[in-house]
């Protein structure tokens, strides 16, 4: 049952834009349902929202034509013996795209299902096998119109990469680019296809992949070859024009932030600039017009370690980040759970600016646009949150999922 949320929406700075006063907070997913980490879900195109779940054996998605003020019924787009995970979705115009994984016989295998209706029940297509992989490095999913790619981490030790150029009704081949360990991240526009991912051996590097032909061959690049510790959690992002590539790691010693870019279409890049310490689970975003980095920062509060929400931004493309702002002050969180913490931050072309993060007390939702950043709204208990549009979706604290539309 829905439930409505009020929130004192108080200004961090000045600015025309009002923050989040009401939230209406819907359970989707009860006790065993289960979202995946690093965002993707929601995902919104225009005025409409897109969110699902994995139960069981089960996957899920709902949809919403009103910005997720009204969602419709959950869609079950698949039912098969043994575990669904890590759901991830995709949007471009009417295509939405949904990938997950599932256990065969001990082996870990990639599914995948598309819809070119707006996800409405009746529009999606067999779910269909892309392969085994590696079930504990996180399979990502790019789209842009009807091309569509996967990037995840082979059972052999090498990163993969599936295409589809006609919405995901069929793919290629199998393409492997070069060996990787995890945290692989994928990007596209057009025939432009940038993956990321982070190597084991000698050491932890950020690799870099591009491919000019929609993904059949790619050129690599061992981007932090130079740096003097690991480097690794790589995260990419496009601007709207697809003219300007971020990319954005974290170093172990110390731990900081490197943001660098490529306005070539990845064949070259920019020298790294550093952000923050001691920081990790970076993310980035890109307007257009602004370029933002979110990330987490341990402070020491009472003589223990306290992980805090922190925001930079770029006003000139990327060339110098302003001075760090604390979005979140003291959250009680002293230990990192793998993922379950990082704040998530989405942008839209025309400027809109969201971000959930997570305290001890559960999801908190800011708001804002050119900068301005302005008060958080509490969503409630919960973890592993990310937002899309005015949407947000996250892990509740009674083993569920939850959803949120706020105004």
């Amino acid at each position: 049952m829905a439930r409505l949320l009020l929130a004192l929406a108080l200004v961090i700075v000045p600015v025309a834009a009002r923050a989040f006063s009401q939230c209406t907070v819907t359970a989707i997913g009860g006790p065993g349902a289960e979202i995946a980490e690093e965002g993707a879900n929601p995902v919104a195109w225009a005025n409409y929202v897109y969110t699902g779940y994995v139960q069981g054996r089960k996957v899920f998605v709902l949809s919403s034509s009103d910005g997720g003020k009204t969602l419709g019924a959950p869609v079950r787009l698949f039912d098969k013996p043994n575990h669904a995970r890590n759901l991830r979705l995709a949007v471009s115009y009417q295509h939405v795209y949904a990938l997950w994984g599932r256990i065969d016989a001990g082996v870990a295998k990639l599914m995948f299902s598309s819809s070119n209706d707006h996800a409405a029940k009746g529009s999606w297509t067999k779910p269909i096998s892309l392969g085994a992989y590696k079930g504990s490095a996180l399979p990502q999913l790019s789209a842009d119109g009807k091309n569509v790619h996967v990037a995840y981490v082979g059972t052999d030790g090498m990163i993969g990469v599936r295409n589809s150029t006609d919405a995901g009704r069929s793919f290629g081949p199998a393409i492997a680019i070069a060996p990787g360990a995890m945290e692989v991240v994928v990007k596209s526009a057009g025939q432009n296809v940038f993956v990321a991912w982070n190597s084991a051996n000698p050491r932890i590097d950020v690799y870099f992949a591009v491919s000019h032909d929609g993904g059949n061959t790619f050129k690599t690049t061992d981007l932090s070859a130079d740096r003097p510790s690991n480097s690794g959690e790589p995260i990419l992002a496009l601007d709207p024009k697809a003219e300007r590539l971020s990319l954005v790691w974290r170093e172990n010693k110390p731990s900081q932030g490197a943001y660098l870019q490529s306005l070539d279409n990845g064949d070259s890049w920019s020298e790294p600039i550093f952000i923050d310490a001691p920081t990790r689970q970076y993310m980035v975003v890109d307007d257009g017009s602004y370029i933002y980095l979110s990330y987490l920062k341990m402070l020491s509060v009472d003589g223990a370690a306290d992980w805090q929400i922190y925001l930079t931004y770029s006003t000139d493309g990327g060339k110098s980040f302003g001075p760090p702002k604390n979005l979140s002050g003291v959250t009680g969180i002293s230990t990192l759970l793998g993922d379950l913490y990082r704040p998530v931050p989405w942008i839209s072309s025309t400027g809109a600016f969201r971000l959930t993060g997570v305290e001890a007390d559960g999801v908190h939702a800011w708001n804002g646009r050119d900068g301005h950043i302005l008060t958080p709204i509490y969503l409630g208990r919960g973890d592993t949150a990310s937002p899309a549009a005015n949407a947000m979706t996250w892990q509740n604290g009674d083993q569920g999922v939850d959803f949120a539309v706020c105004h």
